[in-house]
């Protein structure tokens, strides 16, 4: 071949293959990013996106409630106001009403939306609204304004005439995509802060699927909720595999604690389904095939907690045929089942420890919910075996859900009701797992929410929480909130509620966009924004009888948090407690220093058995605790103190002046470990305060002179008992002006009966003159504003009322007893015995079929009905018979015919008061010879005979035969004999006292060493 036609090939082959490997640059790094650049021009990229409001699934799940009704009642038409940023999703109204939606009469409610911008967007947006379900016929005008410029208004979508006959459901249903959006001009949005409001007019209902702002009015592309697993699987998911649950009938019993145990009256009835069996399962995410690793036919299972390792789990269960429960292990496989702990009480709740041990809740502590009919269970450890059980919580009421933190603190729900309301504070705390350093996570100064379930976040400082309304709901049932306590426990801005609605529970975080969680019989995702995936769903025939899943957990193995080392000495019985400077704290900047000289220490007691929700004999709206005096400790001059207290109890302060006034009062109880040191700043100072420069100087200072225990009070009672120890003093300095024949000021402070309590106690609680708490929702007072420094009583007793002078003796015994809870009953043994109008959870009417109730049923029929009827002034018509007026004032069972009910109607000339009269002006009842007299005298003359004989009051005498329930709970306690005889009499004070002691710390004993 001549050399130019090889040429000519060469440069043909050169060039062909420069085409080819332009053709390939080309298309490698050209065109795909020309195509990337077409691609991006989605509208869901998120670069394009101002904001979001919602997922474009089609769907409302992810929005929340508004009460309409209330808005439209208060006239508030702006109903909500979103910060994009902020808020969750599920502040947004899965609904918005309009002007002819029915009852609104013309009303249009507004919605308002914050947002921040980078940049002022000269180039035109639009705001696209998506609905998923509205009105066939009735669009409404959707009217919108940006930072105040009205824009016009734009109709909004409608639902098809056969999608509109179908019911819908905002928390399940799927409706269709339909959207309007309306076209934002350029330079609308400002950078920085920006305000939308929508109203509608003219039309009727939408539901939104989703709002958003961006660069174009197309619809966003359908996102089902579906695709929350593939992103969660391919994120926090990742690796997981199963997902273990449990799946049990719902509680019984509406509290979130009462779900084991029995109930206080009768030991054979149960706050949960009993035999209604249950089973912990596996659900397969790749297959979708749910396997049992164990189950019980007629017992229950509960409280799973993956090894560090994956491979096992640990978990509580009530086996077949038993009535307790407690700690079992289990291979995930199924085998390999293990007990851990045995005996006839309740062990729940279990989570593994770094170091093999299990921390868990039990019923062990022997005590009772006091303001409820169930057993309570605190905070225990156990070795891996079960071995060395022992109480790492002093509570007396619940602590519930311990879980491990990244460093090694229990995090965990603790409740408590120390003079402030019984219903308001059960909030997130933290403490070594030893028990030492218990310190407030979250929550404690704020009233209203149960926070329970409190787990933390892979790779954050928050937690995922349920947030469960006001004093909760049974299974734990809550709204999934995300806690930041970063800015201090008292911050309510750094929770973050995420689920729309008040249903899940059991969250699991896999990161802090990802969850696990459960809502009525369905495992499910949630995302940060509130949408929710179910992935599998128990039958439906299960969910009507009322099986539900519990608990959920992904199996996978994790590393174990640090290990805190042991603190303080288990040799000692007692801890330390260090006080900085009381001065520093709320409300206490107006206090000079050395105002403060002491500090009154007091125990919160536990209660061996309660009936009811209230108080019963321990206080008529006030304390439902006995309170144990353990003495004074003194205050230095710069308001520090160094105290040593009993180790493992209950222990709270009031602050003393020099004149013996309390100034500050602790709304909180605090404990200490054996051997432990603690300290505190100030009294109640901000959880985010540190302490001042001389903090180590001081410190010193403390420790070198050595802490002080509480100086008893010897001439006084360390447990007050209203009859036995101020009623006396009533009596000698009162009552000759304050009783039932001359009632000066309408007040009775007469040791005389009423139905419940003492008239004296009756008319010192009604009328607010003792200066507590009275059970309120409160515990940051002004100082002064608590104890006896704000009872009207002793105002009385130090003005020298009416001339009295009363000895110093009896003014110290009503101060100490005023400032240690102002309690009624000095017993727990009290509490439903000798009652007539209470109740355990239901009325006690026991004189309902007496023939002497009956009887006087028909006499105040015929003589008092006349004015005092249903329309009116209602009287009762037997003892416990209800009624309009304060039925305590009506009858008295110590002199029945003292009796309101009996001298009121009576002529003045025959004893009487001669207030109740004819129509002619005449008295009811001319004198005593009247039969309807004597008919009404013979049934408070019997009730008089039943509190003395048949249910003995408790304070008739000593010793008495107690209501049989705490009989039965000191038995099982150890209090009692085992073969005890339920009807001998036993001295309830000093059975309380032994009850009591039963608690003190005692260190274990060493073991001899055999020859």
């Amino acid at each position: 071949m001549n050399t130019p036609i090889r040429f000519l090939l060469r440069s043909l082959i050169l060039h062909t293959v420069c085409i080819t490997y332009f053709i390939l640059f080309f298309y490698f790094f050209i065109s795909i990013p020309f195509v990337q650049a077409e691609e991006s021009k989605d509208p869901q990229d998120e670069s394009k996106i101002v904001f979001q409001i919602g997922r474009p699934d089609a769907r409302s799940a992810e929005f929340g409630g508004i009460n309409w009704s209330k808005m439209r009642e208060e006239k508030n038409f702006s109903p909500i106001t979103f910060k994009v940023g902020n808020d969750s999703w599920s502040k947004w109204p899965v609904i918005h009403l309009s002007t002819r939606d029915f009852r609104n009469a013309g009303v249009s409610f507004t919605s308002t939306i914050e947002f921040d911008a980078d940049k002022t967007y000269t180039e035109p947006l639009w705001l696209v609204v998506g609905v998923c379900f509205s009105h066939a016929t009735e669009p409404s005008q959707i009217n919108i304004t940006i930072n105040g410029k009205k824009l016009a208004p734009e109709r909004a979508p409608t639902s098809t005439r056969e999608e509109f006959k179908r019911k819908f459901n905002a928390a399940k249903d799927t409706g269709t995509m339909m959207s309007t959006a309306i076209p934002i001009p350029p330079n609308s949005v400002k950078e920085g802060k920006n305000v939308f409001t929508i109203m509608l007019n003219d039309g009727s209902w939408i539901f939104y699927d989703y709002l958003v702002l961006k660069n174009s009015p197309d619809p966003m592309k359908m996102q089902p909720a579906s695709l929350l697993m593939d992103q969660f699987r391919k994120n926090g998911m990742k690796g997981i595999k199963e997902i273990v649950f449990v799946v049990r009938k719902l509680s019984t019993d509406p509290h979130w604690y009462a779900n084991f145990g029995y109930y206080a009256q009768d030991e054979n009835t149960f706050p949960f389904p009993l035999g209604s069996g249950a089973r912990i399962c596996a659900y397969d995410l790749d297959t979708g095939k749910v396997r049992t690793i164990i189950q019980t036919k007629t017992g229950s299972l509960r409280d799973p907690q993956i090894h560090y390792d994956g491979k096992k789990m640990i978990f509580s269960m009530l086996p077949d045929g038993k009535r307790h429960f407690n700690l079992y292990e289990i291979n995930l496989d199924g085998t390999g089942l293990k007990q851990i702990t045995s005996g006839d009480w309740d062990d729940i709740e279990p989570c593994y420890l770094p170091n093999n041990d299990i921390i868990f809740c039990s019923s062990r502590c022997k005590r009772w919910v006091q303001c409820w009919l169930t057993p309570v269970a605190t905070l225990h450890r156990c070795g891996p075996n079960g071995e060395n059980i022992h109480e790492v919580s002093s509570n007396i009421e619940h602590d519930n859900t311990p879980w491990v933190l990244p460093n090694g603190q229990i995090l965990y729900m603790r409740w408590e009701y120390v003079d402030r309301s019984q219903v308001h504070y059960h909030h997130l705390w933290t403490m070594n797992p030893d028990g030492t350093r218990q310190m407030v996570y979250f929550g404690n100064l704020h009233p209203g929410i149960l926070m329970i379930d409190a787990k933390p976040i892979p790779g954050s400082d928050k937690t995922v929480v349920v947030f469960s309304p006001g004093h909760g709901r049974k299974d734990h049932m809550g709204a999934i909130t995300v806690v930041n306590p970063r800015n201090g426990p008292d911050d309510e801005d750094n929770a973050k509620k995420i689920s729309n609605h008040s249903a899940h529970k059991d969250p699991w975080a896999f990161s802090e966009t990802e969850f696990l969680t459960t809502r009525k019989g369905a495992l499910q995702l949630l995302d940060e924004h509130g949408t929710e995936y179910s992935f599998y769903s128990l039958s439906d025939e299960e969910i009507k009888e009322e099986f539900d899943i519990h608990e959920p957990r992904p199996v996978q193995a994790h590393a174990r948090e640090m290990i805190i080392p042991e603190g303080g000495d288990p040799t000692k019985t007692t801890g330390n407690l260090l006080l900085m400077n009381i001065y520093q704290g709320r409300k206490m900047k107006n206090i000079k220093p050395g105002t403060i000289k002491e500090l009154l220490v007091l125990e919160t007691l536990p209660e061996p058995i309660h009936y009811q929700g209230g108080m019963d004999q321990i206080s008529s709206g006030g304390t439902f605790t006995l309170q144990r005096i353990l003495g004074t400790v003194p205050v230095r001059p710069d308001g520090s103190a160094y105290i040593e207290l009993p180790a493992n109890r209950p222990v709270f302060f009031v602050a003393f002046d020099h004149q013996g006034k309390p100034v500050k009062r602790m709304h909180s109880f605090t404990s200490v470990m054996p051997g432990e040191t603690t300290s505190c700043i100030g009294c109640h100072e901000s959880r985010t305060e540190s302490p001042g420069n001389d903090f180590k100087n001081k410190l010193f200072e403390l420790t070198t002179k050595g802490a002080v225990a509480p100086r008893p009070i010897t001439d006084i009672p360390d447990i007050f008992d209203f009859p036995r120890d101020i009623q006396p003093i009533l009596d000698k300095y009162c009552v000759e002006c304050h009783q039932y024949t001359r009632k000066d000021g309408g007040v009775d402070l007469s040791g005389d009966w009423s139905l419940q309590r003492t008239m004296s106690y009756q008319t010192l609680s009604k009328r607010a003159l003792l200066g507590d708490n009275r059970n309120r929702p409160q515990s940051d007072f002004e100082p002064y504003e608590i104890g006896s420094s704000a009872s009207r009583l002793y105002q009385l007793i130090e003005e020298g009322h009416e001339g009295v002078k009363m000895p110093d003796h009896e003014k110290k015994m009503i101060r100490y007893w005023l400032n240690s809870g102002a309690n009624y009953a000095g017993t727990y043994a009290a509490n439903g015995n000798g009652i007539l109008w209470s109740y355990h959870n239901t009325a006690i009417l026991a004189d309902r079929e007496w023939k002497e109730s009956l009887a006087m049923k028909d006499a105040v029929s015929r003589r008092c009905d006349g004015c005092h009827n249903p329309r009116k002034r209602y009287l009762p018509h037997r003892l416990t018979g209800g009624g309009t007026y304060d039925i305590s004032t009506l009858f008295n069972l110590t002199h029945p015919s003292k009796s309101r009910i009996v001298r009121a109607p009576l002529a003045l000339s025959a004893g009487g008061l001669g207030v109740c009269r004819t129509k002619d002006k005449q008295p009811i009842f001319k004198d005593t010879s009247d039969p309807d007299y004597k008919t009404i005298l013979a049934a408070l003359e019997k009730g008089k005979h039943y509190l003395t004989y048949e249910d003995q009051r408790f304070s008739v005498k000593q010793p008495i035969v107690p209501c049989r329930p705490y009989a039965r709970e000191m038995v099982r306690f150890g209090i009692l004999p085992h073969d005890y005889d339920y009807k001998t009499p036993i001295d309830v004070y000093e059975t309380d006292r032994k009850y009591f002691e039963s608690f003190w710390y005692k260190p274990p004993q060493k073991k001899k060493i055999s020859d």
